[in-house]
């Protein structure tokens, strides 16, 4: 089988699938095989997906955008100012209402996870100014992915979304296209944007996850052993990669802090009610969830 990944290699996630490489080859005793093909060679994380849904790869290393893409509403764990921390996010994801999410995305995009979401990191914000609370970003113009839930969000805090992919995230901030990024530590150390941003004020504003997904078609036609030693391998290694990247994260915090101004007297809790209009909309309207319902997992 295939791992495809549109990360590059060093990635939590990309090392989470040379993890579960390494533990299927040995217990299976060679009878499943890995490649792991990182770097986008399959294209982005929603064409990887398409490939892995339609059978082309059998599986690959990604966010939690699978969700966006083939389960859309149930997808408010990855919108900024839902939950609070990582221990709601596993409790959200591993509780028995959250099911019909992860059914919808067998049914829909012929995959399912194999493990716990990967902790990534908190999203936080990059800029040339101190972020401190939601005035601070009126006007900025924040790069962010064309995700619709992220730019109705941050537009509601008064942010300017600007769409720019992320491989000309670098220059986007460096020529003045974006003023300010948000993204998490890994993310911010990996390009380098010390060197175009002042400022790094720690937000917290999403928890950003991960997952490996298999190809349900390829799953079902594999025997019940290899099927449980799948998922039991899967389990481990999502698991290790979580609390490794739990512990890199402040590393990187810290060396970030050495060249940016770090900025940690934020006030989350005014993020989040001045995106809580945003938010509440979006469980009306477009998620399957009652925030009400989420606020008590």
């Amino acid at each position: 089988m295939t791992i495809a990944s549109t990360f590059e290699p060093g990635h939590i996630l990309v090392q989470a699938a040379e993890n579960f490489k390494e533990q299927i080859e040995e217990e299976s005793d060679g009878d499943i095989s890995v490649e792991i093909s990182p770097g986008g060679s399959y294209g982005s994380e929603d064409e990887i997906g398409e490939v892995v849904s339609q059978g082309g790869v059998e599986a690959h290393s990604a966010g939690s955008f699978p969700y966006y893409q083939f389960a859309s509403e149930y997808w408010f764990f990855g919108c900024p100012f839902v939950l609070s921390g990582y221990d709601q996010l596993l409790s959200v994801l591993d509780s028995d209402q959250m099911q019909e999410g992860h059914d919808t995305l067998i049914e829909n995009g012929n995959q399912r996870p194999i493990g716990q979401q990967i902790y990534r990191g908190a999203r936080h914000f990059t800029s040339n100014t101190p972020i401190r609370e939601p005035g601070d970003v009126n006007g900025l113009n924040l790069r962010l992915p064309e995700l619709d839930p992220w730019v109705q969000t941050w537009e509601q805090v008064g942010a300017s979304p600007t769409p720019v992919a992320l491989d000309e995230l670098y220059s986007a901030l460096e020529q003045g296209t974006a003023d300010a990024s948000e993204g998490g530590a890994e993310q911010i150390s990996s390009f380098n944007l010390h060197e175009v941003q002042s400022h790094l004020s720690l937000t917290s504003h999403l928890i950003a996850n991960g997952n490996i997904y298999i190809n349900e078609s390829f799953y079902q036609g594999l025997d019940e052993t290899h099927q449980n030693l799948i998922m039991e391998i899967g389990q481990e290694t999502t698991q290790s990669a979580a609390e490794k990247s739990q512990d890199r994260e402040q590393e990187l915090i810290d060396e970030l802090g050495q060249d940016m101004e770090l900025i940690e007297d934020v006030d989350t809790e005014a993020f989040q009610e001045e995106a809580a209009p945003a938010v509440e909309q979006l469980f009306d309207e477009t998620w399957a969830f009652d925030w009400e319902t989420v606020r008590n997992m």
